[in-house]
């Protein structure tokens, strides 16, 4: 690789099993999905370290192609921008990574660092986990630096604190390592399941949700009735461990299965909403093995399984002409990776 232009990319993630029960000491499966985040670093055109940011949000006709500039102001330990017409400040977590990487390297070089995701914000698909582990791949590759995966991780991870205060680590794990991820109680384990035909079908709800929200209502609704809220808590755990066999079986009938069962008992923990119940009923109907919320609930996407290709495609046409963002991956994606 070229040290003076380097390329790397990171994916995003769904959850597949295990929303909000993962809180209270359950698993949670976990996979990396297409898209991805890349992150191109040169030399920058001024004696000074430069950020620019652009998305290709290919599905999202409203998302903007306009590339963001910020330059680095170490006085101020932020990127500050080079156009006043900017109204959103950079996330600070850029700050950390460069700053970071910068002070580990002996190489005395001035990046430009350049940012462009297809990975939506704020809808549940690991978008900043994906934009710190692409971020810290390539600049340190750039300043000649070989972190191994491990550190890598624990790097991205310290970003994430910066940007969500007390994340689980599984967005920046699943973004470095990808694959399917099996997560209990801080420890994951990478399941390595038989090929088989699969497709699954993402759809935005378009509604924005808030993780936060969505865990402390769980919290209040066990502390207002404990029996009945543990007894469905601990319903999503058992169902996960079933899952986790099905996919090592290769078995996606039963899979399917169980994600819509996963999603009822989502319904009955109180964190779906009736668009969401309407968009997994869809997919069922248009095909999908099964169907369910994917993350906190509240809003942000749907996900349904499919063996089929062609009726895969067809419900995203049909998806996209109701006026929701719906896109494809497959069940196991690369992690970051040098491009």
């Amino acid at each position: 690789m070229d040290a003076n232009r380097t390329i790397f990319s990171a994916p995003g993630k769904i959850i597949l099993f295990g929303e909000h029960s993962v809180v209270y000491g359950h698993p949670a499966i976990v996979t990396a999905i297409n898209l991805r985040t890349k992150c191109i670093v040169t030399k920058s055109s001024q004696k000074e370290v430069l950020l620019s940011i652009s998305s290709n949000y290919s599905l999202n006709a409203s998302s903007t192609r306009l590339k963001k500039k910020y330059i680095m102001n170490k006085e101020q330990k932020e990127f500050s921008e080079q156009d006043s017409n900017y109204e959103q400040p950079v996330n600070p977590a850029y700050y950390f990574i460069t700053e970071k990487v910068l002070s580990l390297s002996t190489i005395n070089k001035h990046p430009h660092i350049h940012i462009n995701s297809e990975i939506p914000p704020g809808i549940g698909l690991g978008s900043s986990a994906a934009n710190s582990v692409a971020s810290l791949a390539s600049l340190s590759a750039f300043m000649e630096l070989e972190l191994s995966m491990e550190e890598l991780n624990e790097l991205a991870f310290e970003a994430e604190k910066i940007i969500h205060g007390n994340p689980s680590g599984v967005d920046n794990t699943i973004s470095t390592y990808g694959g399917i991820q099996f997560y209990k109680e801080k420890k994951f384990s990478q399941l390595n399941i038989p090929d088989f035909l699969s497709y699954v079908v993402i759809v935005n709800s378009g509604i924005p949700r808030n993780t936060k929200t969505y865990v402390e209502k769980v919290a209040k609704s066990l502390e207002e009735d404990t029996t009945k809220y543990q007894k469905i808590l601990e319903e999503i755990g058992e169902l996960t461990a079933i899952a986790k066999s099905s996919l090592m079986e290769g078995n996606i009938s039963k899979l399917g299965n169980l994600m819509t069962q996963n999603h009822l008992l989502l319904e009955k923990l109180g964190v779906s909403l009736p668009i969401l119940t309407n968009l997994t009923n869809s997919l069922v109907q248009l095909g999908s093995l099964g169907s369910k919320l994917t993350g906190a609930g509240g809003g942000g996407c749907v996900i349904g399984l499919f063996d089929d290709y062609q009726k895969a495609n067809r419900a995203i046409e049909k998806m996209n002409s109701r006026g929701f963002q719906a896109f494809m991956s497959s069940l196991s994606e690369r992690g970051v990776q040098g491009e």
